[in-house]
């Protein structure tokens, strides 16, 4: 055995995510995952992982782990370590409390088995988990709590400060803080009363010996059912505290973890919750979630997979999206960076599915989000281009930039979002309220342009500079967008100018992007010029991104034939999953948990190739094939689509992927009215 290190990254999939639709519970997110993923350890656990509050993308600790120590196998079991199944499931498609079970087998032949139902409580920041361990036989135990304690932000933050324990009120506590965010851990069993831990340690990370060792080391490693108390610790540290249960067979108990942004509303939000008990938070948070699904139209088609698919993608969309407006793109983290951040781009295909949805609250909230992300000054990036009108790569929650390249797709993007929720609700208040925005954005992209195409860019995969297909018809959708709103506030010496240009952009497009006779053939490609060597080059490779040069952008008609030769080879072996109906980005991508190219494909690349194949005629089922048959193969335990699968269809990189659930929506909209939902205005 070795030391537990939170920072030691595993290929694996966050299958459900819990949040509250209102109420403080908005602040806080929660995954849970369910092993094995893809990785190479033989986990085969499920159990509560970064967790986070007040800012969506701000960790507050990596894991919640529960120990089974038994005196007469004389051993200690994790969840994620030890289990030899376990099952993740939501409460509903429309209520994402979650079930956790996990079972066990000591080394004595015993067997155990543990249950935990996870909510976040609506008008406290809190989360609270219901835990239920059942044992095949008596034999004296203590079960453990032990959490990874981090509260990370990702841009220099040490994780934690500092963490100690307290009393208050008849309870202890594990409280911890850095930079002003405060969370509060308790326990309390109802059918003793007991409120108090049984031993508690406070360790640093990666410790295994010495006063300083962690809690990992001290409750599972030396695994002896002897806790070695310690009271306090600053820096990188974790957490464990026990409960006695004696020889008992049956065993309830109620964890919180309250959180806020200072001891004392920590403290109280994990008193609230415990005090209230978890059937009554339970009836809240039931309440309040079946309120606003019950708020919109709801599935537009009668079929069970599809409704459930459908509302378990609106669900986890709502769970993402914090009181600012902003809906993280993923609550997970491959390889080395984290999904917690908003992409302009992403945000704009959630705003489009909340749309077709008849979010729009939701909706609006997000549009709200990018006015306040634009840059509206100027400042000038590293490759010395002004960026005003524009927008950074990514952010964090609060409107920090985080990445800070030039992507097309996230200028062109916002003016879309922009037309597409005023021409749905019929707000003339959204025309006034966010034109600005959208004038300063087109008024970038009239200036970004080298003549007949707009100047290089990086593509929407973040990884080629040149005169990309995907950024480009995305500047010309954009374009011919500001067209339309501008028309509507009067100016249309303004509107003109934007058509025009986007008029002299599409008349090129093909010169640019179209390729005969490269990497499969006859087909649009990642990019022209591109500044970088790629293999295969990115001005020979077939793109994914090309689609949606059809939806949602209107600059190539589905059946034009450029499009339609682009199309037929999405199911060639060197692009698609060999055995799955899923096309991935382009051949040769290597952005996979290995770093090596991988057989494979992404649902949302799928979801846009569809969409052609349906409009074009080449397929008049392909969409409904994908929404009611195809992504049933590709969805995570907890049924949600994740961002890539396997050759075979499984899951094969981590989940939730908030794209992935917005197109899910649009495909099921889109199939009821006949029609793609959201395009652009055409030329």
């Amino acid at each position: 055995m070795t030391s537990f290190d939170p920072h030691a990254l595993r290929p694996s999939d966050k299958d459900a995510i819990v949040s509250a639709p209102l109420g403080d519970g908005m602040e806080v997110l929660s995954t849970i995952n369910k092993y094995p993923g893809t990785g190479y350890r033989e986990w085969h656990g499920a159990l509560i992982e970064e967790t986070s509050a007040f800012r969506l993308d701000i960790e507050q600790f990596y894991d919640m782990h529960t120990l089974l120590w038994d005196a007469t196998a004389g051993e200690t079991l994790d969840v994620r370590n030890d289990a030899t199944e376990s099952s993740v499931t939501y409460e509903s498609s429309r209520v994402p409390e979650v079930h956790l079970t996990n079972d066990f087998e000591f080394s004595s032949g015993t067997t155990a088995t543990l249950d935990q139902d996870v909510l976040v409580t609506v008008d406290t920041a809190s989360l609270l988990v219901r835990n239920r361990a059942r044992f095949s036989a008596p034999s004296r135990r203590t079960i453990f709590t032990l959490f990874g304690l981090g509260i990370h932000d990702g841009a220099g933050s040490d994780d934690v400060d500092e963490a100690y324990v307290l009393q208050d009120r008849g309870y202890d506590f594990v409280v911890a803080h850095d930079s002003g965010r405060h969370l509060a851990i308790a326990q309390h069993r109802p059918s003793t009363g007991q409120t108090r831990f049984d031993g508690h340690r406070i360790g640093r990370q990666g410790v295994d010996s010495g006063p300083e060792k962690s809690a990992w080391q001290d409750l599972y490693v030396e695994s002896d059912g002897v806790v070695t108390e310690t009271d306090r610790l600053r820096g990188k540290v974790d957490a464990g505290f026990g409960l006695s249960v004696g020889d008992a067979t049956d065993v309830s108990w109620l964890t919180a973890v309250g959180f806020g942004e200072d001891r004392r509303s920590a403290v109280k939000n994990a008193l609230t919750s415990l005090w209230r008990g978890y059937a009554s938070e339970r009836a809240t948070f039931t309440s309040v979630w079946e309120g606003w699904h019950e708020s919109l139209p709801g599935s537009p088609v009668d079929d069970a997979y599809a409704t459930e698919t459908y509302e378990l993608s609106l669900t986890s969309m709502k769970c993402a999206q914090d009181r600012r407006g902003g809906v993280v793109a993923g609550a997970f983290k491959p390889q080395e960076f984290t999904y917690r951040f908003i992409w302009p781009r992403d945000l704009v295909v959630t705003i489009q599915a909340f749309l077709a949805a008849g979010a729009h609250v939701e909706a609006r909230n997000a549009l709200d989000w990018l006015y306040h992300a634009q840059i509206t000054e100027p400042v000038t990036d590293s490759r010395g281009i002004d960026r005003r009108g524009t927008w950074w790569q990514n952010y964090y929650g609060n409107w920090e930039p985080h990445w800070r390249a030039l992507q097309l797709d996230q200028v062109g993007g916002p003016i879309y979002a922009h037309w597409l929720l005023w021409t749905q609700t019929g707000d003339e208040s959204i025309l006034d309220a966010y034109y600005p925005m959208s004038r300063r954005a087109a008024d970038f992209l009239l200036g970004w342009s080298s003549g007949d195409f707009p100047k290089p860019h990086q593509d929407p995969w973040e990884e080629v500079w040149g005169h990309t297909t995907g950024g480009a018809a995305a500047a010309i959708g954009g374009l011919r967008s500001m067209g339309e709103l501008a028309d509507a506030v009067g100016d249309s010496q303004y509107a003109a100018r934007c058509r025009d240009r986007a008029a002299v952009w599409a008349g090129r497009f093909d010169e640019h992007c179209f390729e005969r006779d490269a990497l499969l053939g006859d087909h649009y490609v990642t990019a022209d010029s591109p500044e970088e060597a790629t293999e295969p080059p990115a001005d020979r490779r077939p793109d994914a991104a090309a689609f949606t040069a059809y939806w949602p952008w209107n600059v190539v008609d589905a059946d034009a034939e450029p499009m339609r030769s682009t199309v037929s080879h999405a199911s060639d072996p060197e692009w698609c999953a060999d055995e799955s109906p899923c096309v991935g980005r382009y051949p040769g991508d290597d952005y996979t948990p290995t770093g090596t190219v991988e057989d494979g494909g992404w649902p949302v690349c799928e979801a846009y190739a569809d969409v052609v194949r349906w409009q074009s005629g080449l397929d008049p089922e392909a969409v409904a094939d994908y929404v009611f048959d195809h992504s049933g193969a590709w969805r995570t335990t907890a049924g949600l689509l994740p961002e890539r699968v396997d050759g075979r269809g499984r899951v094969r990189w981590n989940s939730n992927l908030q794209w992935s659930q917005a197109i899910y929506v649009l495909l099921v909209e889109s199939h009821a009215r006949g029609a793609p939902f959201g395009h652009a205005p055409g030329g």
